[in-house]
């Protein structure tokens, strides 16, 4: 009879150990994506809140301005600046009323007897 002839074949089972490496590839190439993505998440979070804190400053800037604008802007502050230094602008002078010049509608203009104005229409037509 024959003996056995894979008594010293040592045989390597490679199909479990590919399918095991497959396996475990896998199962890591899932878990780095999983890790990359919360990753991705918490730096998108981190980018939102800073974005946020920065509009919220520019919107505090925004009243800030607009409140000085308001205070800087009004007629009686205007006075006081300009009275108190008399060197800028001259200060605030008041105009007399016979100095103002109201144009709400042309003034009548007298005919004109000027033979060089033409008519605007082409008359050799």
């Amino acid at each position: 009879m024959s003996a056995n002839h894979r008594r010293h074949g040592n045989v390597v089972p490679v199909a479990s150990i590919v399918t095991s490496f497959v396996i475990a590839a896998f199962i890591l190439a899932a878990g780095m994506g999983y890790v990359s993505l919360k990753n991705q998440l918490h730096h998108g979070a981190d980018e939102i809140k800073n974005l946020e804190r920065e509009l919220e400053q520019v919107a505090m800037r925004i009243t800030v301005v607009k409140s000085e604008t308001q205070k800087l802007s009004s007629l009686d502050a205007l006075k006081r600046r300009f009275d108190g230094d008399k060197s800028r602008l001259g200060g605030l002078v008041e105009i007399p009323p016979d100095r103002i010049v109201w144009m709400d509608r042309p003034l009548p203009v007298a005919a004109l007897d000027v033979p060089d104005i033409q008519p605007t229409s082409n008359s050799k037509r």
